[in-house]
Protein backbone atom coordinates (compact mmCIF):
# COMPACT_ATOMS: atom_id res chain seq x y z
CA UNK A 1 0.00 0.00 0.00
CA UNK A 2 1.59 3.23 -0.82
CA UNK A 3 -0.11 5.40 1.51
CA UNK A 4 -3.19 6.17 3.38
CA UNK A 5 -6.00 8.42 2.54
CA UNK A 6 -7.31 10.37 5.74
CA UNK A 7 -10.79 9.66 4.34
CA UNK A 8 -12.71 6.41 2.85
CA UNK A 9 -16.07 7.29 1.10
CA UNK A 10 -17.89 3.88 0.49
CA UNK A 11 -20.62 4.16 -1.84
CA UNK A 12 -23.23 1.22 -2.70
CA UNK A 13 -23.91 1.47 -6.60
CA UNK A 14 -27.44 0.36 -8.14
CA UNK A 15 -28.54 1.40 -11.36
CA UNK A 16 -27.09 4.52 -10.54
CA UNK A 17 -25.79 5.67 -14.05
CA UNK A 18 -27.48 8.81 -14.55
CA UNK A 19 -25.86 10.10 -10.72
CA UNK A 20 -22.41 8.88 -10.71
CA UNK A 21 -20.36 11.35 -12.59
CA UNK A 22 -21.79 14.20 -10.82
CA UNK A 23 -21.62 12.34 -7.35
CA UNK A 24 -18.00 12.09 -7.78
CA UNK A 25 -17.41 15.80 -9.21
CA UNK A 26 -19.35 17.00 -5.71
CA UNK A 27 -17.15 14.67 -3.95
CA UNK A 28 -14.14 15.59 -5.05
CA UNK A 29 -15.11 19.38 -4.83
CA UNK A 30 -16.12 18.17 -0.86
CA UNK A 31 -12.60 16.51 -0.43
CA UNK A 32 -10.63 19.63 -2.39
CA UNK A 33 -12.07 22.38 -0.27
CA UNK A 34 -11.37 20.26 3.41
CA UNK A 35 -8.16 19.67 1.99
CA UNK A 36 -7.99 15.82 3.20
CA UNK A 37 -6.41 13.02 1.10
CA UNK A 38 -9.63 10.86 0.39
CA UNK A 39 -10.43 7.29 -1.57
CA UNK A 40 -13.45 6.66 -2.83
CA UNK A 41 -14.67 3.02 -3.08
CA UNK A 42 -17.20 2.40 -5.22
CA UNK A 43 -19.51 -1.29 -4.74
CA UNK A 44 -21.47 -1.78 -7.72
CA UNK A 45 -24.09 -4.50 -6.67
CA UNK A 46 -24.85 -5.97 -10.03
CA UNK A 47 -26.49 -2.96 -11.52
CA UNK A 48 -28.63 -3.75 -14.55
CA UNK A 49 -27.84 -0.67 -16.26
CA UNK A 50 -24.54 0.65 -17.51
CA UNK A 51 -23.71 1.89 -14.08
CA UNK A 52 -20.27 -0.10 -14.32
CA UNK A 53 -19.07 1.27 -17.45
CA UNK A 54 -19.39 4.78 -16.34
CA UNK A 55 -17.73 3.73 -12.82
CA UNK A 56 -15.05 1.98 -15.12
CA UNK A 57 -14.34 5.34 -16.84
CA UNK A 58 -14.36 7.13 -13.79
CA UNK A 59 -11.51 4.63 -12.81
CA UNK A 60 -9.51 5.27 -15.75
CA UNK A 61 -9.41 9.15 -15.09
CA UNK A 62 -8.94 9.21 -11.03
CA UNK A 63 -6.65 7.04 -9.34
CA UNK A 64 -8.37 7.80 -5.91
CA UNK A 65 -11.32 5.85 -6.94
CA UNK A 66 -11.77 1.70 -6.54
CA UNK A 67 -14.43 0.13 -7.91
CA UNK A 68 -15.43 -3.39 -6.63
CA UNK A 69 -18.18 -5.37 -9.06
CA UNK A 70 -20.18 -7.97 -7.08
CA UNK A 71 -20.93 -11.26 -8.78
CA UNK A 72 -24.81 -10.51 -8.20
CA UNK A 73 -27.05 -8.85 -6.28
CA UNK A 74 -26.17 -9.02 -2.46
CA UNK A 75 -28.56 -5.62 -1.30
CA UNK A 76 -27.29 -2.43 -0.07
CA UNK A 77 -25.90 -3.46 3.63
CA UNK A 78 -23.75 -6.20 2.53
CA UNK A 79 -22.57 -4.35 -0.50
CA UNK A 80 -21.62 -1.46 2.66
CA UNK A 81 -19.70 -4.13 5.00
CA UNK A 82 -17.96 -5.47 1.28
CA UNK A 83 -16.28 -1.90 0.97
CA UNK A 84 -15.14 -1.56 4.64
CA UNK A 85 -13.07 -4.34 3.73
CA UNK A 86 -11.35 -2.77 1.00
CA UNK A 87 -10.91 0.80 2.98
CA UNK A 88 -7.96 1.91 4.22
CA UNK A 89 -9.14 5.89 5.41
CA UNK A 90 -8.81 6.60 9.38
CA UNK A 91 -12.35 7.94 8.67
CA UNK A 92 -15.25 5.97 6.70
CA UNK A 93 -18.02 8.06 5.48
CA UNK A 94 -21.22 6.07 3.35
CA UNK A 95 -22.81 8.17 1.29
CA UNK A 96 -26.00 7.23 -1.24
CA UNK A 97 -25.35 6.96 -5.17
CA UNK A 98 -28.41 9.20 -5.65
CA UNK A 99 -27.41 12.37 -4.74
CA UNK A 100 -30.13 12.66 -2.41
CA UNK A 101 -27.08 12.89 0.42
CA UNK A 102 -25.38 16.01 -0.58
CA UNK A 103 -21.67 15.47 -0.08
CA UNK A 104 -20.75 19.38 0.85
CA UNK A 105 -22.31 18.34 4.09
CA UNK A 106 -19.32 15.98 5.39
CA UNK A 107 -17.61 18.84 6.78
CA UNK A 108 -20.66 18.84 9.58
CA UNK A 109 -20.41 15.72 10.13
CA UNK A 110 -16.79 15.04 10.75
CA UNK A 111 -16.90 18.08 13.28
CA UNK A 112 -19.21 16.77 14.65
CA UNK A 113 -17.33 13.22 15.08
CA UNK A 114 -14.36 15.19 16.27
CA UNK A 115 -16.25 15.94 19.42
CA UNK A 116 -15.52 12.29 20.47
CA UNK A 117 -17.97 10.19 18.89
CA UNK A 118 -17.41 7.16 17.38
CA UNK A 119 -19.96 7.67 14.55
CA UNK A 120 -22.26 10.27 13.51
CA UNK A 121 -25.47 10.15 11.45
CA UNK A 122 -26.83 12.39 9.56
CA UNK A 123 -30.23 13.58 10.27
CA UNK A 124 -32.19 14.97 7.74
CA UNK A 125 -34.32 18.82 8.30
CA UNK A 126 -36.85 17.62 6.05
CA UNK A 127 -37.03 14.20 3.65
CA UNK A 128 -38.22 14.84 -0.06
CA UNK A 129 -38.96 11.38 -0.18
CA UNK A 130 -42.54 10.36 -1.21
CA UNK A 131 -44.62 9.66 1.65
CA UNK A 132 -44.63 5.89 2.06
CA UNK A 133 -40.82 5.84 2.59
CA UNK A 134 -41.21 8.81 5.01
CA UNK A 135 -44.08 6.68 6.74
CA UNK A 136 -41.86 3.49 6.43
CA UNK A 137 -38.34 5.15 7.79
CA UNK A 138 -40.31 6.66 10.54
CA UNK A 139 -41.33 2.87 11.78
CA UNK A 140 -38.53 1.34 11.33
CA UNK A 141 -37.00 4.14 13.49
CA UNK A 142 -39.64 3.82 15.98
CA UNK A 143 -38.83 -0.20 16.00
CA UNK A 144 -34.71 0.55 16.07
CA UNK A 145 -35.47 2.86 19.26
CA UNK A 146 -37.40 -0.30 21.03
CA UNK A 147 -35.06 -2.94 20.06
CA UNK A 148 -31.56 -0.86 21.05
CA UNK A 149 -33.31 1.10 23.70
CA UNK A 150 -32.45 4.52 22.27
CA UNK A 151 -33.19 7.92 23.26
CA UNK A 152 -36.15 9.27 20.93
CA UNK A 153 -33.70 12.17 19.37
CA UNK A 154 -31.36 9.84 18.17
CA UNK A 155 -32.24 8.96 14.22
CA UNK A 156 -30.17 7.47 11.93
CA UNK A 157 -29.45 7.00 8.07
CA UNK A 158 -27.36 5.42 5.78
CA UNK A 159 -25.22 9.00 5.49
CA UNK A 160 -22.71 8.38 8.30
CA UNK A 161 -19.25 9.04 9.39
CA UNK A 162 -17.46 6.20 11.45
CA UNK A 163 -13.95 5.99 13.34
CA UNK A 164 -11.77 3.13 11.56
CA UNK A 165 -11.50 1.04 14.99
CA UNK A 166 -15.71 1.30 14.87
CA UNK A 167 -15.10 -0.08 11.12
CA UNK A 168 -12.29 -2.87 12.21
CA UNK A 169 -14.94 -4.36 14.24
CA UNK A 170 -18.00 -4.34 11.71
CA UNK A 171 -15.84 -6.54 9.52
CA UNK A 172 -15.57 -9.41 12.07
CA UNK A 173 -19.34 -9.66 12.71
CA UNK A 174 -20.56 -12.30 10.10
CA UNK A 175 -23.85 -12.35 9.09
CA UNK A 176 -25.77 -12.76 6.04
CA UNK A 177 -28.37 -10.22 7.22
CA UNK A 178 -26.26 -7.16 8.14
CA UNK A 179 -28.16 -4.08 9.29
CA UNK A 180 -24.96 -1.37 10.13
CA UNK A 181 -26.42 0.51 12.11
CA UNK A 182 -27.48 -1.82 14.40
CA UNK A 183 -24.10 -3.46 14.28
CA UNK A 184 -22.58 -0.17 15.00
CA UNK A 185 -25.01 0.25 18.22
CA UNK A 186 -23.80 -3.45 19.29
CA UNK A 187 -20.56 -1.97 19.41
CA UNK A 188 -20.83 1.63 20.40
CA UNK A 189 -23.09 3.56 21.74
CA UNK A 190 -20.99 6.84 21.33
CA UNK A 191 -23.08 8.02 18.51
CA UNK A 192 -24.61 11.02 17.54
CA UNK A 193 -26.55 13.31 14.99
CA UNK A 194 -25.94 16.35 13.06
CA UNK A 195 -28.50 18.02 11.04
CA UNK A 196 -28.33 18.39 6.95
CA UNK A 197 -30.35 18.98 3.69
CA UNK A 198 -32.07 16.15 2.03
CA UNK A 199 -31.97 16.49 -1.48
CA UNK A 200 -35.05 15.85 -3.74
CA UNK A 201 -33.86 12.57 -6.27
CA UNK A 202 -32.91 14.22 -9.94
CA UNK A 203 -32.33 11.04 -11.89
CA UNK A 204 -34.48 7.66 -12.05
CA UNK A 205 -36.76 6.02 -9.72
CA UNK A 206 -35.62 4.71 -5.56
CA UNK A 207 -34.82 1.14 -5.60
CA UNK A 208 -35.94 1.14 -1.81
CA UNK A 209 -39.33 0.01 -2.13
CA UNK A 210 -42.25 -0.85 0.01
CA UNK A 211 -41.20 -4.31 -0.11
CA UNK A 212 -37.57 -2.98 1.05
CA UNK A 213 -38.72 -1.48 3.78
CA UNK A 214 -40.51 -4.61 4.96
CA UNK A 215 -37.79 -6.63 5.07
CA UNK A 216 -35.70 -4.09 6.74
CA UNK A 217 -38.30 -4.16 9.20
CA UNK A 218 -37.90 -8.33 9.36
CA UNK A 219 -34.77 -7.85 9.85
CA UNK A 220 -34.50 -5.73 12.20
CA UNK A 221 -36.83 -7.78 14.15
CA UNK A 222 -35.60 -10.94 13.72
CA UNK A 223 -31.87 -10.52 13.50
CA UNK A 224 -31.27 -7.88 16.18
CA UNK A 225 -34.48 -9.02 18.78
CA UNK A 226 -36.14 -11.96 20.40
CA UNK A 227 -39.61 -10.01 20.40
CA UNK A 228 -40.87 -12.74 17.95
CA UNK A 229 -39.91 -15.21 19.42
CA UNK A 230 -41.09 -13.58 23.38
CA UNK A 231 -44.54 -13.41 21.56
CA UNK A 232 -44.89 -17.21 20.06
CA UNK A 233 -43.34 -17.92 23.76
CA UNK A 234 -46.15 -15.89 25.35
CA UNK A 235 -48.95 -17.02 22.98
CA UNK A 236 -47.99 -20.55 23.88
CA UNK A 237 -47.90 -20.41 27.22
CA UNK A 238 -51.27 -18.55 27.29
CA UNK A 239 -53.02 -20.66 24.82
CA UNK A 240 -51.82 -23.97 26.65
CA UNK A 241 -52.87 -22.93 29.92
CA UNK A 242 -56.51 -21.95 28.37
CA UNK A 243 -56.35 -25.33 26.71
CA UNK A 244 -55.69 -27.41 29.45
CA UNK A 245 -58.56 -25.30 31.69
CA UNK A 246 -61.18 -26.66 28.79
CA UNK A 247 -59.82 -29.83 28.95
CA UNK A 248 -61.26 -29.48 33.00
CA UNK A 249 -63.99 -27.91 32.28
CA UNK A 250 -64.87 -30.44 29.93
CA UNK A 251 -64.47 -33.22 32.30
CA UNK A 252 -66.00 -31.37 35.41
CA UNK A 253 -69.51 -31.30 32.83
CA UNK A 254 -68.83 -34.97 31.96
CA UNK A 255 -69.19 -35.18 35.69
CA UNK A 256 -71.83 -33.04 36.35
CA UNK A 257 -74.13 -33.41 33.58
CA UNK A 258 -74.86 -36.80 32.50
CA UNK A 259 -76.77 -36.15 29.35
CA UNK A 260 -73.43 -35.06 27.41
CA UNK A 261 -73.26 -37.01 24.48
CA UNK A 262 -70.68 -39.98 24.82
CA UNK A 263 -67.20 -39.51 23.50
CA UNK A 264 -67.23 -36.10 23.00
CA UNK A 265 -65.56 -35.56 26.78
CA UNK A 266 -62.31 -37.80 25.67
CA UNK A 267 -62.15 -36.19 21.91
CA UNK A 268 -62.12 -32.58 23.42
CA UNK A 269 -59.70 -33.71 26.46
CA UNK A 270 -57.16 -35.25 24.27
CA UNK A 271 -57.41 -32.88 21.66
CA UNK A 272 -56.43 -29.97 24.41
CA UNK A 273 -53.92 -32.25 25.72
CA UNK A 274 -52.18 -32.72 22.67
CA UNK A 275 -52.70 -28.96 21.76
CA UNK A 276 -51.05 -28.30 25.51
CA UNK A 277 -48.12 -29.97 24.57
CA UNK A 278 -47.39 -28.66 21.49
CA UNK A 279 -47.30 -24.99 22.79
CA UNK A 280 -45.23 -26.17 25.65
CA UNK A 281 -42.66 -27.64 22.90
CA UNK A 282 -43.05 -24.13 20.94
CA UNK A 283 -42.38 -22.18 23.91
CA UNK A 284 -39.53 -24.30 24.70
CA UNK A 285 -37.76 -24.87 21.01
CA UNK A 286 -38.36 -20.88 20.87
CA UNK A 287 -36.17 -20.43 23.92
CA UNK A 288 -33.44 -22.68 21.93
CA UNK A 289 -34.04 -20.83 18.83
CA UNK A 290 -33.43 -17.44 20.51
CA UNK A 291 -30.21 -18.81 21.94
CA UNK A 292 -29.18 -20.42 18.57
CA UNK A 293 -29.71 -17.26 16.38
CA UNK A 294 -27.00 -15.35 18.26
CA UNK A 295 -24.56 -17.91 16.96
CA UNK A 296 -25.25 -18.96 13.73
CA UNK A 297 -25.63 -17.24 10.20
CA UNK A 298 -22.24 -18.11 8.85
CA UNK A 299 -23.27 -17.77 5.08
CA UNK A 300 -21.66 -15.28 2.95
CA UNK A 301 -22.54 -12.02 2.85
CA UNK A 302 -20.84 -11.12 -0.80
CA UNK A 303 -19.30 -12.40 -3.30
CA UNK A 304 -16.57 -10.41 -5.25
CA UNK A 305 -16.75 -10.56 -9.20
CA UNK A 306 -13.12 -8.26 -9.82
CA UNK A 307 -12.06 -5.72 -8.38
CA UNK A 308 -10.39 -2.37 -9.98
CA UNK A 309 -7.94 -1.01 -7.16
CA UNK A 310 -7.02 2.56 -6.19
CA UNK A 311 -4.00 4.27 -5.59
CA UNK A 312 -4.29 3.48 -2.11
CA UNK A 313 -5.19 -0.33 -2.76
CA UNK A 314 -4.49 -2.95 -0.57
CA UNK A 315 -6.00 -6.42 0.16
CA UNK A 316 -9.06 -6.91 0.94
CA UNK A 317 -9.53 -7.81 5.39
CA UNK A 318 -10.37 -11.45 6.06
Amino acid sequence: MKNTPLFSVVIPVYNSEESLVELHRELCDTFRLMDNSYELIFVNDCSLDGSLAVLQKLKRNDPRIMVVDLTRNFGQQNALLCGFNYCSGEYVITIDDDLQNPPEEIPKLFKKLCEGYDAVFASYRKKKDKTYKNIGSILVRRLTQKIFQLKNSLKFSSFRIIKREIVEELRHINTPYPYISGMILNITRQVANVEVEHKKRRFGRSNYTFSTLVKLALNLLINYSTYPLKIISFSGIVISIAAFSIGIFVFIRKLIMESVRTGWTSTVMLISFFASMFFLIAFIFGEYLKRILAEVEKNKQYAVKIVYKSEFSDDPKP
